[in-house]
């Protein structure tokens, strides 16, 4: 009686909390990367010749100035390689008259070219985006590209025309690219050239930010703890500037690289803002969930100092109580994200809103709502907000502030842009008058003044 009780003990294995937790966060991780392998490989078969590759409302494909493939966002790039060919054959031409093509239309379809040095980026479109809006993302594809091989890979590939660089890139850029294509459908992040900072209390922040000042090494450049992909607190060396496009290509290496979850990760990366003349190197690890920090140093030998740093640093953020804290506001706005019923301006009209704070390049936007709610309702509302952002780029002057109103049939949308101080982008149902929308940007404008503190990092930690 008593071996058969024990035996039933030792089969039942009874997790803590923490155990669990770590169980099902392994599970959760690896689900999340089978998914991003399958948006690749689901269609790695097409090419030009199947009729499926046509269907996709948006192609982004780059080759070499030889007309070697490197990328394609759907297909099996080496089949496309004649494809590619006579994309390559058609830049060339222009070049050869001294001249560069930017765009062409055919039809329903845009084609949107940029040339780097040997390096050709094309995306054909038919979702209605602008030829500025296509333009954005083939400049950070570009770079994500230079963030893997440095721009020393133009030279390579100039002295080297038939090279074949998808050996240096690996599988991980491919996912890399492709989840930044998906991903700049679905933010403004990178067409307004700014970061999104993690909603936090203010003394909470500062103290973060004063836990990792304190902790540094003599070569050690930035430091940055992230929240999933957005930005808990940043600190620099006083002479260097980490630019919001070199944090965006550094937020989508980091949250897409399956490698980096298993432990403390020592890599070498090139930030094309900084310097894209070679790399830096990056100590990247995840200190509990999607909270991770990196340590960023100019010298490939600082591994075990930068480990030192993290121990100390996760000690003090432990001992305040601040990493746990970070922890559970991160899931519970996942569960249950703010909208902009939240904000309390009283006017039912208002569905969402957009904000800019142009001084520290930085945006916050509730989560959307009715009828812009899911993955498809948030890439219109953001595609919506684009279409504004081109034209206010139109009609306004760096000198003075534009005010622009638009409506259609399923929206309107109220632009108010001060340079230099803030950008704000609000949507309402379609009918809204004029003056009920001006009173609603001016009471989000207060509220975000009253909450400025917890919404952005407002000042710049140096060491």
């Amino acid at each position: 009686m008593d071996s058969t009780s024990s035996a039933n003990e030792a089969k039942t294995t009874v997790l803590t909390a923490e155990e669990a937790f770590k169980r099902d966060e392994k599970l959760r991780i690896r689900r999340m990367f089978s998914e991003k392998k399958l948006k690749i490989t689901k269609y790695s078969h097409q090419h030009n010749q199947d009729p499926e590759w046509f269907k996709h409302k948006k192609h982004v494909l780059i080759c070499s100035w030889a007309g070697r493939p490197i990328f394609s966002r759907y297909g099996d790039e080496s089949k496309l390689a004649a494809y590619m060919g006579v994309i390559s054959a058609i830049i060339s031409n222009f070049q050869r008259s001294k001249d560069n093509v930017r765009s062409l239309v055919a039809g329903r379809h845009t084609f949107v070219f940029l040339v780097h040095g040997p390096i050709y980026l094309v995306a054909i479109s038919r979702t209605g985006e602008s030829e500025t809006q296509l333009a954005v993302q083939l400049e950070h594809v570009h770079l994500q590209i230079i963030s893997i091989l440095t721009g020393s890979i133009h030279n390579t590939l100039r002295n080297r025309p038939q090279y074949d660089i998808r050996g240096l890139m690996g599988e991980t850029a491919e996912i890399l690219l492709s989840e930044l294509l998906s991903d700049s459908n679905h933010t403004p992040a990178y067409h307004m050239k700014c970061v999104k900072a993690f909603r936090l209390p203010r003394e909470n922040r500062e103290r973060i930010a004063s836990i990792l000042k304190s902790n540094r090494t003599k070569n050690l450049l930035f430091a940055v703890l992230l929240a999933g992909k957005e930005v808990v607190s940043v600190v620099k060396l006083r002479d260097k500037v980490l630019p919001p496009s070199d944090i965006l290509l550094l937020i989508n290496f980091i949250t897409n690289s399956q490698s980096l979850r298993s432990g403390e990760a020592w890599i070498p990366i090139c930030l094309p803002e900084v310097s894209s003349k070679g790399y830096v190197w990056a100590y990247v690890c995840f200190l509990v969930g999607d909270i991770s920090l990196t340590l960023i140093t100019a010298h490939d030998r600082d591994f075990f100092q930068l480990q030192e740093v993290k121990r100390r640093i996760v000690q003090k953020l432990e001992k305040e109580g601040d990493l746990s804290f970070v922890q559970n506001t991160f899931r519970l706005h996942q569960e249950k994200p703010w909208t902009v019923v939240n904000v309390r301006t009283e006017i039912y009209e208002l569905v969402h809103f957009l904000y800019k704070f142009d001084k520290a390049k930085q945006f916050i936007c509730p989560a959307p709502t009715h009828p812009y709610k899911g993955r498809n309702g948030l890439k219109l509302l953001m595609r919506e907000y684009k279409k504004v952002i081109d034209r206010i780029s139109i009609v306004h002057s760096d000198k003075t502030h534009t005010v622009y109103f638009h409506a259609s049939d399923a929206s309107a949308v109220l632009a108010w842009v001060r340079p230099g101080e803030f950008e704000i982008y609000c949507t309402f149902t379609p009918l809204v008058p004029k003056e009920v929308a001006i009173t609603a940007c001016n009471r989000i404008l207060r509220w975000i003044k009253r909450e400025e503190a917890s919404l952005f990092m407002l000042h710049a930690n140096m060491w």
